[in-house]
């Protein structure tokens, strides 16, 4: 789990086959949904939702992915510094 709480990432291995990994982010475990007092409302409000999702995945999404280019740099120094690089 990341300092702040909203990433988690698990691993798992049965046997001898490889690792396999699952990441999550917190902020994204409750789907967009709608509530109100009649059917009409419930749409509205679903929409809206959706509309507030997609702002928050997509920051999400933008942080991952300089997560990733963080990730893949320090790789990259790691092999050069012992000189396992391509």
């Amino acid at each position: 789990m990341s300092a702040d709480e909203r990433w988690h990432i698990s691993r798992s291995q049965k046997g001898k086959t490889p690792s396999q990994f699952f990441l999550s982010n917190h902020d994204l475990l409750l789907t967009p949904h709608g509530i109100g007092t009649n059917y009409v409302q419930c749409f509205e409000t679903f929409i809206s939702n959706c509309d507030d999702f997609m702002e928050k995945l997509a920051g999400i999404r933008e942080e991952a992915q300089k997560h990733l280019e963080w990730l893949k740099t320090a790789e990259e120094k790691r092999l050069e510094d012992e000189g396992l690089a391509d």
